[in-house]
């Protein structure tokens, strides 16, 4: 398994919940909280076209946006 970037934003709750799952799974992984990065929040929009969060990049690529348990 790759990098893994979990882009998220303040009080999410569906952002909460693939963090939290990540975590019990023990997959590591790197957050990203796109309220507080404007480039972040830029980069989700244009170079994944995402227009919500979370989105979950493993090794450059989307695995999930808006998230719903996959983990």
């Amino acid at each position: 398994m790759g990098e893994i970037v979990i882009y998220t934003k303040t009080g999410c709750p569906y952002c909460k919940q693939a963090v939290d799952d990540y975590t019990a799974k023990g997959i590591r992984f790197k957050e990203i909280n796109t309220s507080e990065d404007v480039d972040a929040k830029r980069l989700v929009k244009e170079k994944y076209r995402a227009g919500k969060v979370p989105v979950i990049v493993e090794d450059g690529k989307i695995v999930s946006t808006g998230y719903n348990g996959g983990g």
